[in-house]
C-alpha cells in the first residue's frame, strides 16, 4: 500500500522538495514564502489547532454532499417519470452548476443569512447537479432487453423503477459520488472563507490576515488532505458498485 501512494504521489513529493530548495537558497522572509517543512513541523506540533477546523468543514462537506445527491436523484427519478419537468428542472440545474460559487455565495448570504446554514445550503446546491445529471443519465440507460422483458411481464411503472432503473442507475451515481466528493471540499471552503463561519476556510482567512503563514498554508494541505481523502473513498465505493452492477 505505501508503495502504491508513492507511486501515485511521487510528482507531488518532487515539487514539494524542489519548494524547499528554493526556499533555502533564496532565504525569502516566511511573509513572504513558507517553506514546507515551517508547514509541516506547525502542523505536527499543534494539531488540535487543526483538528477542529477540520472536521467542521468535513461535516459541512459531507452533510452537503449527500444532501445534494440524494436532491440529484429525486430530480432525476421525478424528470423519468413526468418528461414534461426536464424542460423546468434541467434549466435551473445547468443555470446554478454554471454560476461560479464565488457569485453564488453572496446571494444566497443575502437570502438566509451570514452563517453556517447557508453554508450548507451552498454546497448542496453546487454538488446536485452532477448527481442530477448521472442519475438522470443512469435511470434512462438500461440494460439491453431489460426495458422489453418487464414489458412482457406487464410491470407497472413503479416496480420498473425499483427493480430495474435504479439498480442500473447506481454505477452513474457513483460517479457523481466520486466527482462531487472533492468538489464539495473546495466548495465548503470558499463558503467558510467568504462568510467566516468557521472551518478550514475560516482558519485561512484569520491566519492571512494577521500573517501566520505556515498556518494559512497548513489549513490549505490540510484541506487538500481531505479532498483527498474523500475522492479516494469514493473512488472505492464506485469500484465494489462496478463489480455488483456492471
Amino acid at each position: 500500500m505505501i508503495k502504491r501512494a508513492l507511486s501515485q504521489s511521487w510528482g507531488l513529493l518532487v515539487i514539494f522538495f524542489g519548494w524547499q530548495i528554493w526556499v533555502m537558497l533564496t532565504n525569502y522572509n516566511s511573509i513572504v514564502i513558507v517553506s514546507p517543512l515551517a508547514v509541516l513541523r506547525d502542523m505536527v506540533m499543534t494539531p488540535m489547532s487543526y483538528a477542529e477546523p477540520a472536521l467542521w468543514t468535513l461535516g459541512f462537506a459531507l452533510g452537503g454532499l449527500s444532501v445534494g445527491l440524494l436532491a440529484g436523484l429525486l430530480l432525476a427519478i421525478a424528470v423519468w417519470r413526468w418528461e414534461i419537468l426536464s424542460g423546468v428542472i434541467s434549466p435551473v440545474a445547468l443555470l446554478l452548476s454554471s454560476t461560479p460559487v464565488v457569485c453564488l455565495i453572496p446571494l444566497l448570504a443575502r437570502i438566509f443569512g451570514y452563517q453556517s446554514g447557508t453554508e450548507f445550503v451552498t454546497v448542496v446546491i453546487m454538488t446536485f447537479f452532477p448527481s442530477f445529471v448521472f442519475a438522470t443519465q443512469g435511470l434512462r440507460n438500461l440494460p439491453p432487453m431489460t426495458s422489453e422483458f418487464f414489458s412482457v411481464l406487464a410491470a407497472k411503472r413503479r416496480k420498473r423503477l425499483l427493480h430495474l432503473a435504479l439498480p442500473a442507475a447506481l454505477p452513474s451515481m457513483a460517479v457523481a459520488l466520486r466527482v462531487g466528493a472533492a468538489y464539495s471540499v473546495l466548495v465548503t471552503m470558499v463558503s467558510e472563507y467568504l462568510m467566516q463561519t468557521g472551518g478550514l476556510g475560516n482558519m485561512f482567512a484569520l491566519t492571512s490576515q494577521a500573517f501566520q503563514t505556515e498556518r494559512a498554508w497548513g489549513a490549505s494541505f490540510a484541506a487538500m488532505a481531505l479532498s483527498v481523502a474523500l475522492y479516494s473513498a469514493a473512488g472505492e465505493v464506485e469500484k465494489r458498485i462496478r463489480r455488483r452492477f456492471v
